[in-house]
């Protein structure tokens, strides 16, 4: 398993990458993205967790989807002995070996995407939260619609700031306008079916 630190680390080589492949200076970038010079800095050099404002921050302000801020240069890393859909099954299956992740380090979040590439409207997720996991206390509000339905454990979401406690078997759906932020509420694992359209990642 991938440690937090050298998830980090692999965030920030990725942002770097980027940033000097569009020729952006360090501050140049932080005029493109809101965020400080320090702060990009530091995630480049995988000295601090991005928050997931900061993430979506540098995927807009570098005009890149999120999750190619996960994998080096942004390229899906290929696990040794990946299940790889054949000819037939190629933009119809995600084999759950080969599974793109985006692991949010101390949010203890984690968002697996299920959607075939090349992917069209509708985006499907997997989304993982340790005990105590959260989007913390980032707000989200963008455009499109999404839902989903609670698998196992339990998840507390709010939508408007509207607290809904959700269980195994319930589901959810709301305009993605509407501030919305989430956390796991139970002891254990809780693992949610998202969607959302139009993608996301």
């Amino acid at each position: 398993m991938v440690t937090e630190h050298r998830a980090d680390e692999s965030v920030g080589r990725s942002v770097r990458y980027h940033r000097k492949q569009q020729g952006l200076s360090l501050e140049q970038a932080s005029e493109l993205t809101g965020l400080s010079v320090s702060m990009i800095s530091k995630i480049e050099r995988g000295l601090t967790s991005p928050s997931v404002r900061s993430l979506y921050a540098l995927s807009n302000g570098l005009k890149i989807p999120v999750g190619t801020l996960f994998s080096e240069h942004g390229e899906a890393p290929a696990a040794e002995g990946e299940d790889v859909p054949s000819e037939d099954e190629a933009g119809l299956v995600v084999r759950r070996s080969a599974r793109r992740t985006l692991d949010f380090g101390e949010k203890r979040l984690v968002k697996e995407l299920l959607t075939p590439q090349p992917i069209g409207s509708l985006e499907l997720l997997m989304i993982v939260l340790a005990p105590g996991g959260s989007t913390g206390d980032d707000v989200f509000s963008h455009d499109g619609e999404e839902g989903g339905v609670v698998l196992s454990g339990a998840l507390e979401l709010w939508v408007d700031e509207k607290r809904l406690l959700l269980h195994p078997g319930d589901s959810f759906t709301f305009k993605s306008r509407r501030p919305h932020r989430f956390r796991n509420a139970a002891d254990e694992e809780t693992r949610v079916l998202w969607i959302n359209t139009p993608p996301i990642y």
